[in-house]
Formats: structure tokens, C-alpha cells, sequence
């Protein structure tokens, strides 16, 4: 659930879309449809974990504020972990103080707390 407020800066398609409008005592608020949210799994990973047990590949990975917890070796190893994980095209949502441009070489910025796979990880068949 959340507030109209919180998905003010969505297009219309995309609520119309993607939410379903509160009424009743819910009115202001809007939810998740019932089928994407059957498309999404959340759950909780041990990022230094040996083995994280994790086959599939995915279009998105949202890791985002607890890199900071680690120093830059670990970050780099986690990152380099990741990257094989990522579909093409895939992204990584990091953190707003989160800033992976000098760990790591498998991910470039895209945006402010956006990144992708680099090209040359991608060719290096990490993707």
C-alpha cells in the first residue's frame, strides 16, 4: 500500500496500470495489482554468504544502503558477485551515499544511484 502521494510522480498510464485505487477507508491510498506482485520475490540474502544458492538471472537487484557496512574489497567482491546474476540490460539500484565507480570496473553509473553493466563485463561473459 501507498499513499497517492508517494506515487504522485508516475504517469497516469503507469497507475492506471500497475495500481489499484483505494475507496472506503483506503481512499488516498493505491496498491500493487494482484499480478505484479506475483512477479516480485523479496528476499533476504547473506551478501557473504559463500554460496548465495542463486541459478536464476534477474532484471533488477536492489542493493541499496548496505554496501556502505562494507570496505572496499568486500564491496568489490559482492559487486563482481553480482554481476553475472543481471539479465542483459539488467540494472543495480545502490544507495543515495552509495558510489560503486571506483570499486568496481563491472558496473557503470547510469543515473544517480543507477547502475548497469559495464560493456566490457558483459563481453567478458559476466552477463
Amino acid at each position: 500500500m501507498y499513499s497517492e502521494e508517494q506515487v504522485a510522480r508516475l504517469s497516469q498510464e503507469r497507475l492506471k496500470r500497475f495500481f489499484l485505487k483505494g475507496t472506503g477507508q483506503r481512499a488516498g491510498s493505491v496498491k500493487v495489482k494482484p499480478e505484479l506482485a506475483a512477479a516480485i520475490t523479496f528476499e533476504p540474502l547473506n551478501l557473504l554468504a559463500p554460496d548465495w544458492g542463486l541459478r536464476e538471472r534477474f532484471d533488477v537487484i536492489f542493493c541499496r544502503n548496505v554496501m556502505i557496512y562494507f570496505d572496499k574489497p568486500t564491496q568489490g567482491r559482492i559487486l563482481e558477485r553480482f554481476a553475472p546474476l543481471l539479465k542483459p540490460g539488467g540494472l543495480l539500484f545502490a544507495g543515495h551515499s552509495e558510489n560503486f565507480s571506483y570499486v568496481t570496473r563491472a558496473f557503470q553509473l547510469r543515473g544517480q544511484t543507477v547502475y548497469e553493466l559495464a560493456s566490457d563485463a558483459a563481453r567478458a561473459g559476466r552477463a
